[in-house]
């Protein structure tokens, strides 16, 4: 806005050239002459000038209400500037597993915006291989979520370890199974509930297919009936109306009990992995970027009740 608008402005709010001056960081005689250069650009008068101060002619009367428009309009201006640059300067676009958001990810992202309220925030939640083929097309900044063993080695990721995850059995309280120790084996007859499972279409980011297959057969997956879902929520229906179990990170345990599923006892390990961040090798250096990494890490450090159980 016209610095001798907004000097009328004070001039014309103060009622007084000297009070005006000082508000604004300038001498009483600069001030003066503003007025009387903007008085000849207008081409009339807008202060009368007196031993206490000034008064407004009419002329001055409809600037003051017309330059006070003007400066709120350009004051909200730059304010929505200043927005619209932090926006596009520190978007944060985040992939997890249903079961990483609401104990690590969820806290993260609740202070990230406190830190950064204008900034635009983008949560994909779901399988690790579709979130892995969002982040190489850098649709996602970074990816928290299981370990992809047998990646493909010309992806230009880095990994960063976190702590590692034990999978449970989870069924619904009046299953026939609860209340007994059971085996791998004991599964067999049941339908395995898997949320958000492998896709075919984005297997061609894995090497070792062969190991895939040995993770199935490790947790008893061939040959019996399989029940896909990409929901949690509607995954806690199919557990509750059916005999289903189903295997998931057993830090959901607290979670599923809300919805009557529990984890099955079971005489040996079901299933565990390393649980850690994959960025772009080019991102890791982003100060954005690095400070959600650190907020994740604390996020897992400080709180023990999480680690525990994990």
């Amino acid at each position: 806005m016209d610095k001798h608008l907004r000097q009328f402005i004070a001039v014309a709010t103060h009622k007084n050239v000297s009070l005006a001056a000082r508000q604004m960081g300038l001498s009483q005689p600069t001030l003066t002459h503003n007025m009387k250069k903007l008085e000849e650009s207008l081409g009339t008068t807008l202060l009368v000038r007196h031993a206490s101060g000034v008064t407004l002619t009419a002329a001055g009367e409809l600037l003051l209400e017309q330059a006070s428009v003007m400066q709120r309009i350009y004051d909200d201006t730059l304010r929505q500037l200043a927005t619209l640059r932090e926006r596009t300067a520190r978007p944060l676009k985040v992939g997890t597993g249903h079961a990483w958001w609401q104990p690590v990810l969820q806290p993260v992202t609740v202070r990230y915006q406190q830190a950064n309220p204008s900034c635009t925030l983008h949560i994909e939640v779901g399988n690790h291989l579709r979130l892995l083929d969002l982040l190489l097309g850098n649709h996602i900044d970074l990816l928290l979520g299981h370990e992809i063993h047998g990646l493909a080695k010309n992806y230009s990721l880095i990994f960063i370890p976190l702590f590692i995850s034990n999978d449970a059995v989870f069924a619904r309280a009046e299953h026939p199974l609860q209340g007994k120790i059971c085996s791998k084996q004991d599964l067999v007859d049941y339908p395995s509930l898997l949320i958000t499972p492998d896709e075919e279409k984005y297997l061609h980011l894995v090497d070792d297919l062969a190991r895939k297959k040995q993770e199935r057969a490790a947790m008893k997956l061939n040959d019996k009936i399989i029940y896909t879902c990409n929901s949690l929520l509607v995954s806690i229906d199919i557990a509750n109306t059916s005999n289903a179990v189903l295997p998931y990170p057993r830090s959901m345990s607290h979670y599923f009990a809300q919805f009557g599923i529990r984890p099955l006892a079971m005489s040996e390990e079901y299933n565990k992995g390393i649980i850690g961040i994959y960025m772009p090798r080019e991102k890791m250096d982003e100060p954005h970027i690095k400070s959600v990494c650190q907020e994740i890490q604390a996020q897992i450090t400080c709180n023990q009740a999480l680690i525990a159980t994990f």
